[in-house]
This record gives structure tokens, C-alpha cells and sequence, in this order.
């Protein structure tokens, strides 16, 4: 695939009820095995209602996939933070990273500069706040669990 072919998007939404780890467990199993057989790589944090999540691959899987999110009746209120065309993958072994976040996770504490994401998602979009500022949260992220 050529590289100008990748894009990354990230978007955050907020469930329609608070998931529970089972819950959570089964979207991750069909997620990885869908997003694995369409080569799209990404992250998503989970914590008191709100998803957050990077999804990057071939552009056309990525958008297919976007428009399937915005229909999936377990959350609502996608909010589109970034969409770019990259060059290389911030994710490239993951078919889905994941973590569920709460404000006594210890990886919560791990993440320099974290906020506490809520079922509003107030903290998402305080003044000043970037798409690079959620991309930078998901790398720390990903480089803590290295």
C-alpha cells in the first residue's frame, strides 16, 4: 500500500450506558478481528462514558469504517478531533489498542498531563485543547505499555 493512502482519525463519543468489562470485552474481540482484516491499526481509552479513539489505515477502510461508528447505537455524539493523511502509522502493531481508564487506574496517573474524561466529555474540549493534544495522550499511552 502506498503511504499516501493512510490517513489517521481521531474522534471521541460518549456510550449510551456506562460499559461494563464484559461489555467492553466483546466490542475489543469483534474490533480487532474486523480492523486486522480491513489494516486498520489504532487506540482507544475508555473511562466514565466516553471513548476516545485513533483509527489509521488505508483511507477508504478508515472512512468505511468511521460512517459504520457514527451508526453503532452503543454511544453517540461523535466529535470529529483530527483527520489527515499520514505517512507512517503511530499504531502499526495494534488492531486495536485499549485501555480502560478511571480515575484510580494507575495508568491513568502514568499519563503525563492526563485529564479526567467524564460522560459529558467536558476536559475534550477545553479552550486550548488540540487534536495533537489527544493524539500525544493515546502515544503516552502506547509508549507506557511498552
Amino acid at each position: 500500500m502506498d503511504a499516501a493512502d493512510l490517513i489517521q482519525l481521531i474522534y471521541y463519543s460518549t456510550a449510551q450506558r456506562e460499559m461494563s468489562e464484559a461489555d467492553l470485552l466483546a466490542l475489543l474481540a469483534t474490533s480487532r478481528e474486523r480492523n486486522a482484516r480491513l489494516g486498520i491499526t489504532g487506540m482507544l481509552l475508555y473511562g466514565g462514558g466516553v471513548f476516545l479513539q485513533v483509527l489509521e489505515g488505508p483511507a477508504t477502510a478508515v472512512e468505511q469504517l468511521y460512517t459504520r461508528l457514527a451508526r453503532d447505537p452503543r454511544h453517540h455524539g461523535l466529535i470529529e478531533l483530527e483527520r489527515e493523511r499520514i505517512t507512517a502509522r503511530s499504531f502499526p502493531d495494534w488492531s486495536m489498542g485499549f485501555q480502560h481508564l478511571s480515575a484510580t487506574s494507575p495508568i491513568t496517573a502514568q499519563l503525563k498531563g492526563a485529564f479526567a474524561l467524564d460522560r459529558r466529555g467536558q476536559g475534550l474540549d477545553k479552550p486550548g485543547l488540540s487534536p495533537g493534544i489527544a493524539l500525544d495522550l493515546l502515544r503516552q499511552f502506547a509508549r507506557a505499555q511498552r
